[in-house]
């Protein structure tokens, strides 16, 4: 059965903040460089990309198609909880249909910036919406500090947001600030399909399809999808490929005021610090959970200054969770990978991954060795060495998972250790 590199989760020219050249033939160019096979939309429901889609896509086999490029329609919105969801649609007359149903319940669905709408109904409503148009929901980039099911005062499980749609929920979106590792603490999330998507704003290659999913299914159609999200007829995703969510600012908890993130350790040491790191010790997983409960509430104190603590994204989802990672038989490999651009430009030392020197050795790798989706998971560790030796080592380490990380956290992004440094420290 083929195999497809899809990401389901980008914006077009009607979101604020996002490149002018996000059109359709700027993104399929890009996910033809990038070996992309199917695209979302993104903001489907905002009227002139509504007409520049309809204008630019061809129904062909029952995929929507420009070049060699599959575009599924979808979507992002906001409910009244400034929760985001990702809405995938099977075809245009079901964006015709939803747009009707939301428009009476949003302020923005008509705006020139309205790619992202916000809806004032509440997850469960939005979900049945969608249901009712035949299309699928999920939780958008479900771990981050912001706009998040999962975020910090907001929602502990699926159910409390999505209520008696929540059978209906088949997919979650992980987010940059997540793996699959993150999201299997919490047992009503480990049924789930989990998408690792760019939320890119540029189609250049460092961004579309930085995070992406690789699905085994027939073809590239929405019906296809549906079923290898919900895992029938033998398609399912096989690989899901992102960032390793300690190069996050948010991933460990920290000090409001300090900064300082919390490393927890095993055993019964009193509390200490350093100038990075504060260490608290527990005895066991009960001891952990009873912790990060309490960092919840507020109720641990720094012992640099006496702040109130907070949780990080990993704590946040051990929290809601049982305090440990039970990997589901149906979960594929998460490939930690950064875009090969970057992987470049710190292999040469070169700062920006725009500069002559990078794009000049990005575009001889990917004439000779294809697409970058190949060089990042299937090209020969040996054959990339006769290119460029570190750029061998870096992805070599990515694979095996030797590559190290100082895990970022408050405000403060991680940092990643190259394998040529890694015996110095």
């Amino acid at each position: 059965m083929p195999l497809y590199n899809t990401d389901l989760h980008i914006h077009s020219r009607h979101s604020i903040g996002v490149s002018k050249e996000m059109t359709v033939p700027m993104i399929a160019k890009g996910a033809v460089e990038k070996g992309l096979h199917i695209i979302g939309t993104g903001d489907a429901t905002q009227p002139d990309w509504l007409r520049h889609l309809r204008k630019n896509l061809t129904l062909k086999d029952n995929s929507l198609i420009y070049d060699a490029v599959s575009f599924i329609l979808t979507v992002e919105i906001e409910d009244n909880e400034s929760i985001h969801h990702v809405l995938l649609l099977p075809d245009f007359e079901s964006v015709d249909a939803l747009r009707k149903i939301l428009k009476p319940h949003s302020p923005n669905i008509d705006d020139e910036w309205g790619g992202r709408p916000r809806v004032n109904v509440n997850g469960e409503i939005l979900a049945g919406f969608v249901r009712d148009v035949a299309g699928m929901i999920g939780p958008a980039h479900a771990f981050t500090p912001f706009k998040s099911i999962f975020r910090e005062n907001k929602h502990s499980s699926l159910k409390s947001c999505y209520g008696n749609e929540t059978p209906h929920i088949k997919f979650l979106e992980l987010g940059l600030s997540a793996d699959s590792d993150t999201a299997d603490f919490i047992p009503d999330l480990r049924p789930l399909t989990f998408i690792t998507s760019s939320d890119a704003h540029s189609p250049v290659p460092n961004k579309l399809g930085r995070e992406f999913v690789r699905f085994k299914m027939q073809g590239s159609t929405f019906d296809e999808l549906r079923l290898a999200i919900t895992q029938k007829g033998g398609r399912r995703p096989v690989l899901n490929i992102g960032l390793d969510p300690r190069l996050g600012k948010y991933y460990l908890s920290f000090c409001s005021n300090c900064r300082r993130t919390l490393v927890i350790q095993t055993g019964e040491k009193p509390p200490s610090f350093d100038n990075l790191n504060i260490y608290i010790g527990c005895k066991d997983t009960k001891e952990k959970q009873r912790l990060l409960d309490d960092i919840h509430e507020r109720r641990v104190k720094c012992p640099a200054d006496g702040k109130k603590l907070r949780l990080g994204v990993r704590d946040r989802a051990a929290a809601i969770g049982d305090g440990e990672i039970k990997t589901p038989p149906h979960r594929p490999p998460y490939l930690h990978i950064a875009p090969l651009l970057d992987i470049i430009a710190l292999s040469l030392e070169v700062k920006s991954s725009s500069s002559k020197q990078v794009q000049s050795l990005y575009n001889n790798m990917r004439e000779v060795f294809g697409p970058e989706t190949i060089i990042l998971t299937e090209t020969s560790i040996t054959e990339i060495g006769e290119l460029n030796d570190r750029v061998a080592q870096m992805i070599e380490a990515y694979r095996n998972k030797s590559i190290g990380y100082i895990s970022g956290g408050g405000g403060r992004y991680g940092k990643l250790i190259p394998p040529w440094e890694s015996d110095l420290r």
